[in-house]
């Protein structure tokens, strides 16, 4: 699967833009704050339905435009692909495919898939617990689409369950009305939580894979998951979770908020039995990152049969020579990567590569196969 057409209007800094790509490596250089990290994004979000920096989509559209477009025409096992989406500031996006509306992320077709990097991804590792709890729920999202119903079902329930909770502290009497909601959160919150542990379980041993080759000194990565409700038996979940809901009304009557579920879980990354978070350096933390989204394109890969598009965002500046090589010397996918300057690039992948020099928000091509 590839993308081998893109095009833009007025989509970040880019007012209209036409362009092929070729499957395999391209790579889009030039100074910084050019738009060569708006291209990947554009791509990841043509592929993903999702951003992989901006926090509205509104944030998408370029200044003071009213909307605007992106189309991808791909090509896959199945057949060719075209997908388009269109961005208002004033209402929710329209998305297609060839000319039908979308109005489910489970309706678009299953085999376009990316994978991104970015070096920001670092917070992954060292910031809050949100940012991983988001990470593993998009990756089951990519395998199983139906799974944002359950997180939003799960989200609805629990933001009834928080306002009763608020409404308890003036009406005490209230509190018999609290199990049905439970119920429901235990219901929904299950279902996230044993889909979490699934997928990590599976990610997870890539990942070490990953680490292991990757590190000069051979350094042991370990991933847990950590909740306060026992998941070590899967069936015990429902139990163990309907009991701390109870122990903990009190406390959460008092705060106004549920103190327990899969919005509170988190990811511990370990190196060598130590918490990466606080103890591992800055390139130890972005090499567990690296080897996470590397592990996600395998697993992606195995399950679609196709690799997903693998975008690399200014990351060969901050790996040595040898770990340049190791990340694109097998690929078999098409892959974008953004640099400031060539010379981060291996000569032997230069020289089969595709080059774009990117200029405020400009695209021209430059033949990279020699």
């Amino acid at each position: 699967m590839y993308l081998y057409n893109l095009r833009l209007y007025d989509f970040r800094n880019f007012s209209e833009l036409n362009t092929k790509f070729n499957n395999g490596i391209n790579i889009f250089y030039g100074d910084n704050a050019q738009g060569k990290t708006n291209l990947l994004e554009a791509i990841y979000f043509i592929s993903e339905l999702r951003a992989a920096r901006a926090f509205k989509e509104s944030e998408l559209i370029k200044y003071e435009r009213p909307l605007a477009f992106i189309k991808g025409e791909f090509k896959t096992n199945t057949g060719p692909i075209t997908r388009q989406v269109t961005f208002y500031r004033d209402r929710k996006k329209e998305v297609k495919e060839g000319e039908n509306k979308k109005n489910k992320r489970s309706d678009l077709c299953p085999d376009i898939s990316a994978v991104y990097f970015s070096p920001d991804d670092v917070d992954l590792i060292k910031g809050e617990p949100g940012l991983r709890r988001r990470f593993i729920d998009n990756i089951v999202c990519q395998f199983r689409p139906t799974f944002y119903k359950y997180l939003q079902d799960y989200q609805r329930v629990l933001a009834e369950r928080n306002m009763l909770l608020k409404s308890i502290k003036v009406k005490p009497e209230l509190i018999k009305t609290l199990d049905p909601w439970d119920n429901q959160l235990i219901e929904f919150g299950f279902r996230v939580i044993s889909e979490r542990i699934s997928m990590l379980s599976k990610i997870s041993q890539k990942a070490k894979d990953y680490f292991k080759s990757f590190s000069p000194l051979k350094s042991h990565l370990d991933i847990k998951y950590k909740s306060e409700i026992d998941f070590t038996n899967l069936s015990l979940i429902k139990k163990d979770y309907s009991k701390k809901l109870i122990e903990n009304r009190k406390k959460d009557i008092g705060r106004s908020f549920t103190s327990l579920g899969p919005h509170r879980d988190d990811i511990e990354f370990l190196i060598n039995g130590r918490d990466a978070k606080y103890f591992a350096s800055q390139g130890q933390q972005r090499l567990i990152t690296l080897c996470l989204k590397f592990a996600q394109r395998s697993l992606l890969s195995t399950e679609k049969g196709e690799f997903p598009i693998l975008l690399l965002d200014d990351v060969m500046s901050e790996l040595d020579e040898g770990h340049r090589k190791l990340i694109l010397d097998d690929e078999k996918s098409q892959v974008f990567i953004t640099t400031t300057d060539l010379k981060f690039i291996p000569d032997n992948i230069l020289k089969k590569a595709s080059l774009y020099l990117i200029n405020n928000g400009r695209i021209g091509e430059q033949d990279g196969k020699n």
